[in-house]
């Protein structure tokens, strides 16, 4: 399989998905459904969690074009490195989320730094989890499929 081939492979296993919390807020959530085949969850047992606090429910045009550079700034974390996996983004009730999972936590702070650099400063907040079973994000899959079985 080429590498086309895996990155089609790999984009079909994401999903979109409408949120409405508890309170009636609405929000966006967008999830890979299955791991990744060469993410082996014993290997790739750290959840590194970057949150983004905004004003208002959902973010502002400005504030999601600086969400989307932010993230373009964030593509060597999550295509084919080896090292770390994007498995989730959600937006909504004032704060964006996306969710990694590593193999090497030093790296992935290494790495986040080196792709950041000589880039505007982005108000984030990194949380560290060790989580070799993977709970926190199949707590949202779980989640999604239990709403659509409704």
């Amino acid at each position: 399989m080429d590498e086309r081939d895996e990155l089609e492979k790999d984009l079909a296993a994401w999903r979109i998905v409408k949120l409405i919390n508890p309170d009636g807020q609405a929000g966006v959530i967008r999830v890979r459904m299955s791991r990744p085949e060469h993410a082996d969850p014993a290997a790739y047992a750290t959840a590194v969690e970057i949150t983004w606090h905004y004003e208002g429910r959902l973010p502002s045009k400005q504030e999601g074009d600086r969400h989307r550079a932010f993230e373009g700034a964030l593509d060597g974390l999550h295509w084919f490195n080896g090292f770390s996996e994007l498995v989730q983004v959600r937006t909504g009730s004032g704060a964006k989320d996306w969710l990694f999972y590593t193999t090497d936590r030093e790296r992935f702070m290494r790495e986040l730094n080196r792709a950041l650099a000589g880039q505007p400063g982005y108000p984030i907040r990194i949380s560290v989890y060790d989580d070799p079973d993977w709970a926190i994000w199949r707590q949202t899959v779980d989640d999604i499929r239990s709403r659509s079985a409704r």
